[in-house]
């Protein structure tokens, strides 16, 4: 198993309020946070609900120009960070499609839109990153089938503002792996955090994650908590998104590169691990030369010979070339 790198995508969701400065700033704190792509809802109001739906007007004050759109897709080439954007209808997916988009993503809103789903499967956008928090297994095989010809990114987690630790379920990601690996073998797992930041626990939650299989990462982003910005409720601010993107990092450094070979592909410090700890073969009582060593006669303690015998099976049953005292390493 080769050391894997965990895709890390910075969350903006409706962090961005509408405002061109503050979507150009989060794509900026994204990239110099180290994530590895940053994601912003592409909203058209009336792609996601009727005029008397609640939180219309919220909606629609999320509405950005195609030009606007441009500019971010533009500033996240330059700040070399890959641009995702979820899209709730045909229009934010052309858009989408236009600005040339590494990745969509299909909201768990949307798991059940087979209308959607199948014009998805139609464009030229190679990854999707499928939202499966709050959905069925059946609805994820229906999409999984439909989207078939695209990259997957399968994503866990869902937004309770924050999630209760005990609702987000990361057993899941294992599950899903065996569940669906085997009829989609380039199926990558996600998981997206929803923790409160108020406690170290989102590092808990990643470790535990990729630990399990995940292999991307989703968390919330904002400019600064104090602001009470959209979606800011389990939103990190960027120096401690900074710290996130290094914990995981150096989680799955400890991964190792695992091999099929008998020391499993020990590193270098563990072989010389491995050769300090190892005990030597040493004679019980005296051996006179020409005996036969036997277990009897031989028992494995530390000594300071740099030539002595450390596998008790290469030395039974051979014959003593010299006299060796008791308590002696046996060398040869």
């Amino acid at each position: 198993m080769k050391n894997k790198k965990t895709q890390i995508i910075a969350e903006i969701a409706q962090g961005f309020e509408g405002n061109p400065i503050y979507s150009q700033l989060f794509v900026k704190a994204a990239a110099s946070a180290g994530a590895d792509a940053v994601k912003f809802q592409l909203v058209y109001t009336d792609e996601l609900a009727t005029p008397d739906y609640k939180y219309y007007d919220l909606f629609k004050s999320l509405e950005m120009s195609d030009e606007v759109w441009q500019n971010i897709s533009n500033l996240a080439n330059e700040n070399n960070i890959s641009l995702h954007l979820d899209i709730f209808g045909e229009r934010s997916l052309k858009l989408a499609e236009k600005l040339g988009v590494e990745a969509v993503k299909i909201h768990g809103t949307d798991i059940a839109n087979k209308r959607l789903l199948n014009k998805v499967s139609q464009t030229k956008i190679k990854q999707v990153i499928l939202g499966a928090g709050g959905a069925l297994q059946s609805e994820i095989i229906e999409a999984l089938e439909i989207l078939k010809n695209k990259e997957i990114i399968l994503l866990f987690g869902f937004q309770s503002y924050p999630t209760p630790n005990r609702d987000n379920h990361i057993n899941r990601i294992q599950l899903a792996k065996d569940i669906f690996s085997k009829s989609y073998p380039s199926i990558k797992i996600g998981f997206a955090d929803h923790a409160s930041p108020e406690t170290n626990i989102h590092l808990g939650f990643g470790a535990m994650a990729i630990g399990l299989g995940a292999e991307v990462l989703e968390k919330h982003l904002t400019l600064a908590k104090s602001m009470k910005m959209e979606d800011h409720e389990s939103a990190l601010n960027p120096d401690e998104f900074m710290d996130y993107v290094n914990f995981i990092h150096e989680c799955e450094s400890a991964f190792g590169d695992v091999t099929l070979q008998d020391d499993f592909g020990m590193s270098e410090s563990e072989l010389g691990y491995r050769k300090m700890i190892r005990r030597h073969v040493v004679t019980i009582d005296a051996v006179s030369q020409g005996e036969v060593f036997s277990s009897d006669n031989l028992a494995l303690k530390r000594t300071s010979s740099t030539q002595a015998q450390s596998d008790m099976s290469e030395v039974i049953g051979k014959m003593a070339s010299k006299s060796i005292s008791s308590n002696s390493p046996v060398e040869f």
